[in-house]
């Protein structure tokens, strides 16, 4: 069964819903979270694929260069120079709107989950790294902003405020690593070697994640550890490489028959993920946290809600094996055909159950 949420309604129209949800939280054990750019809004971080007063801040600077926002996290802009400078305007601002940000209630969420032992990993596509006020520690999938690397050397440093500035401008600082390589080489009179210019330490569009085989053995192992929840939150599902371990782990989860996988996000999700989540709220992550927040403070209601839904998960695996015996006892084929849905529309709110309807076809 699959159940689709929209948040609109008043909380007696939601709650048996929320309360199952509140329910799988609350009797998870491993829990893998996936974060995307979503759940900083509220924090004071734009969405990239929104923020059209950041890209006409830096549209402002540079008048004569027209960039779409995802060709602004695209390795090949360095192609240009001009594009170049651009991008490094648009880092300044990023950088300048992320150091006066502060952690969501989302993050606070996730961090619960940590302090509760149920967290297994979170995974980030985040550069702003707001996890680290709170100490929640995060794999970061796309980089970091606190961070400055050397476009030539392994040399990184931290993102000073000087260092702001000079991208501001437009300008790439050189890297003090490869100067001060060079400035020896040509004391000892050797030739002059080409010296590296700094970048925010993320990872662009069409480049590989320097740290792409750690975090590769990490989610593998994560698998291997057989986790029983997984919460998708504030993102638009658009990075190949994500897409593929969300729908490996998903597989994971569903082998148990008990796990369950909630994606929540203000846009729904595409068909490609209607056989991935078991729910799916549509609605600001922050109002979603705070609704099951609610739900799961109220322990009776927790304790009745997880006794139920075990007796539930537990009736359907008693179902299952009933089917499996009787199909071993006999020379009888039954072929299942999920076809069926049934929709309800609320003001506002959706709730989509996906019913199986049964085709038997009875063979000699």
């Amino acid at each position: 069964m699959k159940v689709k949420i929209a948040i609109s309604e008043p909380p007696e129209v939601i709650d048996p819903l929320i309360t199952d949800l509140a329910a799988c939280i609350a009797k998870s054990k491993r829990v893998l979270v996936i974060t995307g750019a979503g759940i900083s809004c509220s924090g004071g971080i734009p969405d990239f694929r929104s923020s059209d007063g950041l890209y006409d801040l830096v549209k402002k600077k540079h008048p004569d260069i027209v960039l779409r926002g995802k060709e602004l996290f695209d390795a090949m802009l360095f192609r240009d120079e001009k594009q170049i400078k651009c991008f490094y305007t648009f880092m300044a601002e990023l950088k300048r709107l992320i150091s006066s940000a502060a952690p969501t209630p989302t993050h606070a969420f996730i961090q619960k989950l940590k302090q509760n032992g149920q967290l297994l990993r979170c995974y980030t596509q985040n550069i702003d790294c707001l996890e680290e006020s709170i100490d929640l520690p995060v794999i970061q999938l796309h980089g970091s902003m606190n961070k400055v690397k050397c476009t030539l050397c392994p040399a990184t440093y931290k993102f000073t405020t000087r260092m702001e500035n000079q991208f501001r401008r437009g300008v790439a600082p050189p890297c003090p690593q490869c100067t001060i390589v060079d400035c020896e080489r040509i004391r000892q009179g050797k030739r002059s070697l080409a010296t590296g210019t700094l970048r925010p330490d993320v990872v662009l569009y069409n480049e590989e994640h320097p740290n792409g085989d750690i975090i590769g053995q990490m989610q593998t192992s994560d698998l291997k550890k057989k986790p029983d929840l997984m919460i998708v939150m504030g993102t638009s599902l658009k990075i190949p490489a994500l897409k593929k371990f969300i729908k490996q782990a998903s597989r994971m989860i569903h082998a148990t028959k008990t796990g369950r996988v909630i994606f929540v996000n203000r846009t729904q999700a595409t068909k490609e993920w209607e056989k991935v989540f078991d729910y799916e709220v549509l609605g600001d992550t922050d109002h979603w946290v705070k609704i099951i927040e609610k739900k799961m403070a109220d322990e009776k209601t927790m304790a009745a809600a997880v006794t139920r839904l075990k007796r539930s998960i537990s009736s359907v695996s008693d179902e299952d094996d009933k089917e499996n015996t009787i199909a071993s006892g006999t020379k009888k084929t039954v072929t299942l055909n999920v076809s069926s849905s049934k929709q309800t529309t609320l003001k506002g709110f959706r709730v989509t159950k996906s019913a199986a309807t049964t085709k038997r076809t009875k063979t000699a």
